[in-house]
């Protein structure tokens, strides 16, 4: 049961990008580039702590 609720989230969440990146594309490269550039530093930040 746990496993399907699981899938259907997942589903939901990829169901929902593919909208936003075909809506809105230029909101989507922002959002996108920003999470990279987050997640990026985030690594540097453990990287730079370790």
């Amino acid at each position: 049961m746990k496993k399907t609720i699981h899938m259907i989230i997942v589903v939901f969440l990829v169901v929902f990008c593919l909208y936003y990146v075909f809506t809105d594309p230029d909101g989507t490269a922002r959002v996108i580039h920003g999470f990279f550039s987050g997640l990026f530093g985030f690594i540097r930040a453990l990287g730079g702590q370790s």
